[in-house]
């Protein structure tokens, strides 16, 4: 027999994983709560689990059946945990705390984001500092929490939102659920998402979240048809109102 194929390399960076495993018979890095800078998977059928990634780019997540299970992701230089696949992927049970930028940013196709903890987003480097990005389709958020994400201690504060989509740079998204979240002590919306009429993106399902936010409005759609908002609970300090519809975002 030959030597053992390499399935990951150490760099300064962190972990880096380029081989792929099956679909069947996934590898498995179990990390046991050891610290590394960084997890980057190039790769399909892998598994990331139980890792503490600090200081570094976070989870970085690109192939196809991916899973990132029991992570801690603390005080990173970009989007804490990034996800980028064509066909079912998992991110379930991970800690996110102060990203620079967003705590989970997902795209591609049926990703389920699932009973994960984000908090603390800042604005650094990046532009903006949200709980959880979404583009693309099929893909399912539940029951994870984001909170206390603030705009306070800035002199050009970001825009915090628990979850948001566009697609004015961004691919377009449709065939979204996202229910039994809570978003709390995060400075403006709940759910935002906007499109350009041209791009098309639609069909929303935000049932049975529970927000209570720092904006005038907890969700707002704009050029953005087919969401279905329903038996969430809304408040905040600054309410005017629960769901703002605007301009296209029709049969709602």
């Amino acid at each position: 027999a030959g030597p053992a194929p390499i399935i990951a390399i150490f760099s300064s960076e962190g972990l880096v994983v380029r081989k792929s495993g099956t679909e069947q018979a996934p590898i498995t890095l179990r990390g046991a709560g050891v610290a590394v800078r960084s997890v980057q998977v190039k790769a399909d059928h892998v598994v990331v689990d139980g890792f503490t990634a600090e200081g570094g780019v976070g989870l970085q997540l690109q192939g196809n059946g991916l899973t990132a299970r029991g992570n801690t992701v603390r005080n990173t230089t970009t989007d804490a945990i990034s996800c980028d696949t064509r066909r079912d992927s998992l991110l379930d049970h991970n800690t996110v705390v102060r990203a620079d930028g967003s705590g989970i940013l997902i795209s591609g196709e049926r990703i389920t984001v699932q009973r994960n903890d984000v908090s603390g987003s800042v604005k650094k480097n990046s532009g903006d500092a949200d709980g959880i990005r979404f583009f693309g389709q099929g893909h399912r958020i539940a029951d994870n929490i984001v909170h206390d994400i603030s705009m306070d201690g800035y002199s050009d504060p970001p825009h915090p939102d628990c979850f948001q989509t566009f697609d004015n740079s961004a691919p377009s998204t449709s065939d979204i659920t996202i229910s039994g979240n809570r978003c709390t002590g995060v400075g403006q919306q709940c759910l935002i998402a906007t499109a350009v009429q041209a791009h098309q993106s639609h069909g929303i399902h935000f049932v049975g979240n529970i927000c209570s936010i720092g904006a005038s409005q907890a969700v707002l759609l704009e050029w953005f048809p087919d969401v279905e908002v329903r038996d969430n609970q809304i408040g905040g300090t600054k309410l005017e109102r629960g769901i703002s519809l605007m301009n296209g975002s029709v049969n709602g």
